[in-house]
């Protein structure tokens, strides 16, 4: 099958143009036009410079999917970069979301639980969610997704929640889940693809938030 007959199914709902969202974002040719520049130039394209310390460069990279940096976000990333070290210490660099047991067993969900407890640092610091969720996407690609106001309100049929913060554990779950086939294997393709055109190598969690995203631009 072409990539362009693909659909993917996020959230019991299917997106039949995931690939046109995918290349327009990505600066690819799509169906509406000439490649264009989107934030996959600022974000995806830029490697982290560390697996475990977040850096200045992981918060500006972000800041090219976020509206704005306070000037509490910018010292939150500072101040608590040790506990996000730790955090992140307990997810392996590399992971991928088999290892931290996507599919777990009933008690055996220790690490999916604990990428569920990013919420912790928003509960207890000022600091946006989504912006940090954005950084901690760009230490772990593949385990820690990202969750702005899109994903949010795709999921919200299921979830109940408009707040992030209260969905993000649940997210995580039902993220995994829609990564499985056949919605694993459709991105699977495009993430091949995307890496032969750009050499960049993106995330099937990444792309999901991309096809997301892609659905409300005009």
């Amino acid at each position: 099958m072409e990539l362009d007959e693909m659909s993917v199914t996020l959230g019991g709902r299917t997106i039949g143009d995931a690939w046109d969202r995918v290349s327009r974002y990505c600066g690819l040719p799509w169906s509406g036009g000439p490649p264009e520049t989107w934030a996959f130039q600022y974000y995806d394209t830029i490697p982290p410079s560390s697996p475990n310390v977040v850096t200045p460069s992981d918060v500006t990279a972000a800041a090219a999917l976020h509206p704005g940096l306070t000037k509490c976000d910018l010292a939150f990333f500072v101040e608590q970069s040790e506990a996000l070290t730790a955090w992140l210490s307990a997810i392996p660099s590399g992971s991928t979301a088999d290892d931290l047991r996507w599919h777990a067993k009933p008690g055996d969900d220790t690490l999916v639980r604990h990428v569920g407890s990013l919420t912790a640092f928003a509960s207890h610091h000022d600091v946006n969610f989504a912006l940090l969720t954005k950084v901690m996407h760009r230490k772990r690609p593949h385990v820690v997704p990202i969750v702005d106001r899109h994903i949010v309100d795709w999921y919200r049929p299921i979830t109940g929640t408009r707040s992030a913060v209260e969905a993000y554990p649940t997210l995580v779950t039902l993220l995994a889940g829609d990564l499985r086939v056949p919605a694993g294997e459709s991105l699977s393709a495009m993430q091949r693809e995307v890496a032969r055109r750009t050499g960049r190598s993106v995330s099937l969690l990444r792309l999901a938030d991309i096809v997301l995203w892609m659905g409300g631009v005009r």
